[in-house]
């Protein structure tokens, strides 16, 4: 019997070693589903649990992990590992805020915890939090100046506007860290948007001499060697991407404004127009354009262009109106009515029949500039907007006068004579 026993015994726990290398051969072949599946034969404990979360997670059923999670932590809420797992599906579903309420949790169980100051931090960049993340940052940078930390660092301030320790941050990421892509990008275009070219190219011929293969980057390198007019350069960087494919409306424009600038009008006219395709609004493509089509013989493509850019720059009437109209509120508010007149008369030549712009340049004239007799004239060119009151129009007349100051502007043209004539006597 003591034997049959022992057999017994023998059986299972072969049955439960087959049963685990199973599981483990499921998921070493990243074959979730089938760990799932025999996990639920299992009997329920902590550790296949734990397993089903870490399939869920992996097979991106994130709310099923993260109930699995916090059903453990029910009986067992200081346990670290459970913790920090519950944290990290927060994070990865960007429940960020539960994610920061447990690291911050877990490193008050283990203050000097590494591992939790970092998850922490990158929490809070995840959250966009700058000033909180560049707090947690610079505790973590005294003990280890990481290129990642560093880079973290630059953005922050870079989003803060700051755009000087940004550069200094990325700068030193770079001298630990020649060959980071991202890094040397956020620093080109810091120095593309603040026009520092020199530096531009410096950096981005750093990258270049590391990995002289990618597009961004030697574009950013064109772009600048095309700005400090040092053409052949920003040529033989763009057209090393146009040749490989790269077509994008900023390259075709920078190579072709780079041909303009070394006066290879037939080249650049090509170039230019790829680009203008792309985006026929650009007033500097525009201009470019234009020249180079004159200058290669093309007249009427050359003139048709340029004159799309005269119609850009200036703005619709009704553009125009809006603006003299708002400026001239403005100024009449601001008590300057002499300018508040000047505004009200350029936006009365774009639409001559505004009654309101006439009254209120009358009321101005009036009350504000206090000279009645440019008050009268504009009264009067009021009063001239309406038709004519007969008897057989009458019903139309009180209409067009119904809401208007029309009116009030007889009765004040009359008080306005009757102060003159008394003036005289």
């Amino acid at each position: 019997m003591k034997k049959l026993f022992l057999f017994i015994l023998l059986l299972c726990s072969q049955f439960l070693s087959a049963q685990d290398n199973a599981i483990n051969r499921a998921m070493a072949r990243f074959d979730y589903h089938a760990a799932l599946q025999l996990l639920a034969k299992e009997k329920p404990s902590a550790n296949t649990d734990i397993l089903k979360a870490q399939c869920y997670k992996n097979l991106m059923e994130y709310d099923k992990a993260i109930l699995i999670y916090e059903h453990l932590l029910q009986t067992d809420s200081l346990n670290p590992q459970l913790l920090n797992g519950l944290a990290d599906l927060y994070q990865t579903t960007g429940r960020f805020y539960k994610s920061d309420r447990i690291y911050r949790n877990l490193l008050q169980l283990q203050p000097d915890n590494r591992y939790f100051s970092l998850a922490l931090t990158g929490n809070l960049y995840k959250m966009k939090d700058w000033e909180q993340t560049l707090a947690e940052l610079r505790k973590n940078l005294k003990t280890d100046s990481l290129p990642q930390l560093l880079s973290m660092a630059g953005d922050c301030f870079w989003q803060l506007d700051n755009n000087d320790s940004a550069v200094h941050y990325y700068q030193k990421t770079l001298t630990k860290a020649p060959d980071d892509y991202n890094t040397t990008v956020k620093l080109a275009r810091i120095y593309l948007q603040t026009q520092k070219y020199e530096a531009l190219t410096s950096c981005t011929n750093a990258y270049i001499r590391v990995d002289s293969t990618n597009k961004s980057v030697n574009q950013y390198n064109g772009i600048g060697h095309c700005y400090l007019q040092q053409y052949d350069s920003a040529i033989y960087q763009l057209k090393r991407i146009y040749n490989s494919g790269d077509k994008t409306f900023t390259t075709t424009f920078f190579l072709g404004s780079s041909y303009y600038g070394r006066q290879d009008y037939y080249e650049a006219y090509d170039h230019l127009t790829e680009a203008y395709e792309k985006d026929s609004t650009n007033l500097n493509l525009i201009y470019y354009l234009g020249r180079s089509a004159i200058f290669t013989g093309r007249f009427a493509k050359g003139t048709a262009v340029l004159e799309r850019g005269l119609q850009l720059m200036t703005p619709k009437d009704t553009v125009l109106y809006n603006y003299y109209q708002n400026l001239a509120t403005g100024y009449s508010r601001w008590e300057k009515p002499a300018l508040a007149m000047e505004y009200y008369a350029k936006s009365l030549k774009i639409i001559p029949k505004s009654k309101l712009t006439v009254y209120k340049m009358a009321t101005l004239a009036d009350y504000a500039l206090k000279n009645h007799k440019q008050a009268l004239l504009y009264y009067n060119q009021f009063l001239s907007m309406f038709p004519e009151e007969t008897e057989s129009g009458k019903v139309n007349f009180e209409e067009e006068i119904k809401g208007s100051y029309y009116s009030a502007v007889k009765n004040r043209i009359q008080e306005l004579k009757d102060e003159e004539f008394f003036k005289r006597k």
